[in-house]
């Protein structure tokens, strides 16, 4: 990072859209825009802590104890995309994702193992989701916690069989097709918002309004986040 850049916190689960979207970002900016990529419950904590940056995305729970201890400016606080919790397999035959909670349910419990991020939103999630499909004790000795990204890749190597993962983050890595999506009402969606920082640098306002412009919202959709509004 050079202090040239402008510095945009980027949530694992969606660095393969916001890789796409990197020149778009530094064409708005005017100037490079540097991606830091994190899990979402560790950005706020890394803004907390005091690390410079100029645009954050997190879950939105997060931003308001941001925006008390006036590290996030609250006026520039917005809703960027929602990404279903999706389950990841290695490619193989097409087939319609699973969209039943019942039927994901059955999946689980045939698989041999079922990786998820351990101290990501996502696997967080997925542990709460199995608590209330009854099948926690019988998830456990095949369920694997991981780092970041390391549930898709297990998959793709053959060393896992199935991965929980954020939609986004499943369709995004080669080599695995999403072999079921929780169904909306089931909750366990992922928010992710926007926001900048108290004292964003030059180009930051214009990043802000790139990403969460109307001209995107299908171009996200396709790669698993969908728009969403505060409540």
């Amino acid at each position: 990072m050079t202090t040239a850049d402008l510095h945009i916190f980027v949530p694992t689960a969606i660095r393969g859209i916001m890789a796409r979207l990197g020149p778009r970002l530094d064409a708005a900016a005017g100037r490079p825009v540097t991606q830091i990529i994190d899990l979402n419950p560790r950005i706020p904590q890394r803004i907390a802590a005091g690390e410079a940056f100029d645009i954050g995305l997190t879950n939105p729970e997060y931003v308001p104890a941001l925006i008390a201890s006036r590290h996030v400016d609250a006026t520039t606080h917005r809703p960027f995309g929602r990404v279903p919790l999706a389950v990841g397999c290695r490619s193989g035959a097409k087939a319609e994702p699973l969209r039943d909670a019942l039927e994901i349910a059955d999946l689980f419990r045939r698989a041999d193992s079922i990786a998820y991020t351990g101290a990501g939103t996502s696997g967080r999630i997925f542990l709460d989701a199995v608590a209330r499909l009854g099948l926690s004790d019988t998830l456990r000795p095949k369920s694997r916690p991981m780092g970041g990204g390391e549930p898709v890749a297990s998959v793709a190597a053959g060393d896992t069989e199935l991965a929980v993962a954020p939609l986004s983050t499943i369709l995004s890595t080669p080599g695995i097709a999403p072999a079921a999506v929780f169904p909306r009402d089931f909750g366990t969606d992922i928010d992710m918002s926007i926001f900048l920082s108290a004292s964003p640098g030059r180009g930051a306002t214009a990043v802000l309004d790139l990403l969460t412009s109307s001209a995107l919202d299908d171009e996200l959709a396709a790669a698993g986040a969908m728009r969403f509004g505060f409540a």
